[in-house]
């Protein structure tokens, strides 16, 4: 069916646009950890009963059966999910969605840095190459000067960015032994989740989630429910029939989907070297690509 081939190309625009959300609702006054626990509050209501439907059915696949795999799983809860995210809304309350969503164009780079480090892959010229392209187009995005972004916050972006990437070196740990996908992104939500909700207790913010703000209940709907879980289902869905050589690209999408959602939904616009940077860095994300395949 031709339809899988939007799937992926779906999921990542979600992820765009689930940047301007974040924005938008640390605009509205909630703090980077709250924003990140209440998406992931409601995504996690949602895969708990697939969780269990997986374990009853297929519980192979839908439970970590080793220390290392949980302690996988943990990591990317932290990297992928907790800190990464909260990180990430901090550095968005600093600087424009726009800059933000160009910044994770860098992520696929940081993706193979942590596979050679921590999965022992091969680095090549090639690679040695992308990385270069890579930095020079985030100095080009950071330091980018004007109105389109805090210094501060640009890096901050940037650092969570590089958490991001380490986390799917967990991931593909986890799916080594045998671990669906769909339960390694259930539990790791579940458990960032529960990681984030001492903070929350601790604060009291839990009133703060009580609101009649039709636009702040829209957005957290936007990334829990369709960002956080059908985006997901659609992007693993997508892998499972097309294979990840063919979806992996399609995440290069999301700069462009979270740049344009930025103008269309705030009025953030951009410059010449703002997109010179995202260009160089997609370049060197091309030549891994290329390579890979």
């Amino acid at each position: 069916m031709k339809i899988i081939y939007a799937l992926p190309i779906i999921s990542t625009s979600i992820w765009g646009v689930a940047i301007v959300g974040g924005k938008i609702l640390g605009e509205a006054g909630y703090s980077a950890i709250e924003i990140t626990f209440g998406r992931f509050a409601l995504a996690s209501l949602i895969f708990i009963p697939i969780l269990i439907y997986g374990i009853i059915k297929k519980n192979g696949s839908f439970i970590p059966r080793t220390k290392s795999t949980w302690l996988n799983i943990f990591g990317l809860s932290i990297t992928g999910v907790a800190v990464n995210n909260s990180i990430f809304y901090y550095g968005l309350s600093l600087t424009n969605a726009s800059i933000a969503s160009l910044l994770v164009a860098f992520n696929p780079l940081m993706t193979m840095l942590f596979g050679v480090l921590l999965l022992k892959e091969k680095m090549t010229r090639n690679k040695y190459l992308s990385v270069l392209l890579g930095i020079a187009g985030v100095v080009l995005i950071v330091g980018y000067s004007g109105n389109n972004g805090s210094l501060v916050g640009n890096l901050i972006i940037l650092g969570a960015v590089m958490m991001w990437g380490s986390s799917f070196s967990f991931s593909k740990r986890a799916s080594n032994v045998g671990m669906s996908s769909i339960a390694i992104t259930a539990w790791s939500e579940i458990l960032g989740t529960i990681i984030l909700l001492p903070l929350i207790l601790y604060n009291g913010s839990l009133s703060k989630y009580n609101t009649n703000n039709s636009q702040v209940i829209i957005w957290f709907l936007f990334l829990g429910v369709i960002s956080s879980f059908i985006a997901y289902i659609l992007h693993y869905k997508a892998i499972e029939v097309l294979g990840s050589g063919v979806v992996a690209p399609t995440i290069n999408i999301i700069p462009f989907s979270g740049a344009f959602a930025a103008w269309l939904l705030l009025g953030e616009d951009l410059g010449v070297t703002a997109f010179l940077g995202l260009f160089l860095i997609m370049t060197g994300v091309i030549l891994v690509t290329r390579e890979g395949k």
